[in-house]
């Protein structure tokens, strides 16, 4: 992600369409080594299909990659599919959109900004949507890379500035969720 890259039985399915920038896999992003997003609930269904639509050229993606998301209590858990690294996700609201915490080797933040219903664009959390002193207090740890926070406070400090960008590459994250 951010350091290089169904029950369809009888029940109706709900599509989702969430739309992720591509620059959240070559940004400055911020990680944790622990998850920060505590109490978090299943917002999007306890089982879900991701389609992952990447790398669009002249409105067409150069590729396609499924995988199997399930709600194991605390987060999602990848089921089966290939997922570009995630092994699982938590998310919560945040002011009226979602706050998502993706693991792969650490933590990794992005945001989803509601479009519509059940639809969302997805930005990274990025280190340089704010300025060198707010860095340079907020990191515990930085390079040019990767800002290494600790606290739910530090979070939201780069949150609140990841929410006020705009523009970016896009990738499209369709996904399937049995309706409840």
């Amino acid at each position: 992600m951010c350091d290089n890259r169904s029950r369809a039985a009888k029940a109706p399915l709900l599509p989702v369409a969430l739309i992720v920038f591509a620059a959240f896999v070559l940004s400055a992003c911020v990680q944790s080594e622990r998850p920060l997003l505590a109490r978090s609930k299943p917002l999007l269904g306890t089982q879900f299909q991701i389609n992952l639509y990447q790398g669009f050229a002249e409105g067409k993606a150069d590729s396609v990659k499924t995988a199997v998301f399930r709600w194991s209590g605390t987060h999602y858990v990848l089921v089966s599919g290939d997922s570009s690294g995630v092994q699982y996700f938590a998310v919560q609201p945040f002011e009226g959109n979602l706050l998502i915490e993706a693991n792969e080797n650490d933590h990794v933040y992005l945001l989803g900004r509601r479009l519509a219903k059940g639809s969302y664009r997805i930005l990274p959390i990025d280190q340089n949507d704010v300025d060198e002193v707010t860095r340079d207090r907020t990191c515990v740890t930085r390079n040019p890379v990767i800002c290494k926070i600790k606290t739910r406070r530090q979070l939201d400090t780069f949150v609140h500035a990841a929410a006020a960008k705009t523009g970016g590459d896009v990738t499209v994250w369709e996904i399937s969720v049995t309706a409840r």
